[in-house]
């Protein structure tokens, strides 16, 4: 997860997007992830293809015909797995939940974690 690589331009227009059509629901599924104690730093993992991280929460074309599976978990599940190294980093990196969702984007087996602000209502 240390990958340095700036996404480009093309990979942030396909994410964005595709973002905006299932942004109310990760919003929602972020704020149940803090709700329930299970994490105060939910990542959306975003992925074209199956993986093993998270929990599936968005199939390919399951809303608003999106084009990316979406996969919730959080950072400390991320960090177990050697995704994450430097835990004390990234949450002091972290930006408000309410306001941004913390997006670990797969795309041709580079990956990078970006912070994405949720729509305005």
């Amino acid at each position: 997860m240390d990958n340095i690589d700036e996404l480009n331009n093309k990979e942030i227009g396909l994410i964005t997007s595709d973002f905006v059509k299932v942004a109310d629901q990760l919003k929602n599924t972020c704020q149940k992830i803090i709700e329930n104690n299970f994490s105060n730093f939910p990542v959306i993992i975003m992925s074209k293809d199956k993986i093993k991280l998270g929990t599936l929460l968005i199939d390919k074309n399951e809303i608003n015909e999106n084009s990316w599976m979406y996969f919730a978990s959080y950072v400390e599940i991320l960090h177990e797995k050697k995704i994450i190294s430097e835990l004390d980093i990234f949450k002091e990196k972290y930006k408000n939940y309410k306001e941004y969702c913390c997006l670990l984007t797969v795309i041709n087996n580079n990956s990078k974690i970006i912070f994405i602000p949720y729509p305005e209502d």
